[in-house]
């Protein structure tokens, strides 16, 4: 028996192809881990994808994540003038396990913290009428809706009223604070379902 011979490294197999191969993997990972960074001048490698699928953009949380959220609540004149106590509009249920992987209704909870953030950041501008801008409307039709749907066995209301107010979410050691409170927005009688 001959001397024993080491076997044959697996990197001397390798070509100039598999190295660049490995080389052009490394440098394709690098660019996405950078991408990733949450200043926009890291941002600068997306331009050369045209296809826009090559670099990923897993930023999984906004640059400032939201600390609270946001309640809508209404109170209603009746048609015999009573008004009603304060009601949620909108309601921020309980999670479950099951919205880990099948959420649609976050959706909508989604849709209305866009609209009342949209109204805040308005709330700086001191000479404008936010009755006018299309979030307001969007808000007061999503409060009539509740309305409407609430007092669909009585007579339409005379109106109602409603409120934006910001919680702390689950931590309930805060108390809200409450940033809109719209004037009375009469109601007109309903003949579509008639």
């Amino acid at each position: 028996m001959g001397p024993r011979t080491a076997p044959p490294s697996p990197r001397a197999d390798r070509g100039p192809a598999a190295a660049l191969v490995i080389g052009g993997l490394a440098a394709w990972f690098g660019v996405t881990v950078i991408s990733q960074h949450p200043q926009q001048i890291f941002d600068r490698f997306r331009r050369y994808d045209y296809t826009g699928l090559l670099i990923g953009n897993w930023r999984f949380f906004a640059p400032e994540p939201a600390q609270h959220d946001f309640h809508i609540l209404h109170r209603v004149l009746t048609a015999d003038d009573v008004q009603t106590p304060w009601a949620e509009t909108t309601h921020i249920p309980k999670r479950t396990w099951r919205q880990m992987v099948w959420f649609p209704e976050r959706r909508q909870d989604k849709a209305v913290f866009d609209v009342c953030a949209e109204l805040i950041v308005s709330f700086a501008q001191p000479k404008l009428d936010i009755t006018k801008l299309p979030a307001y409307q969007v808000l007061c039709d999503r409060v009539e809706l509740v309305v409407r749907e609430e007092h669909r066995a009585n007579p339409t209301p005379k109106g109602f009223q409603f409120v934006i107010a910001r919680s702390a979410g689950y931590d309930e050691s805060e108390n809200p604070d409450y940033l809109l409170i719209s004037q009375f927005i009469p109601l007109q009688e309903d003949h579509r379902h008639e």
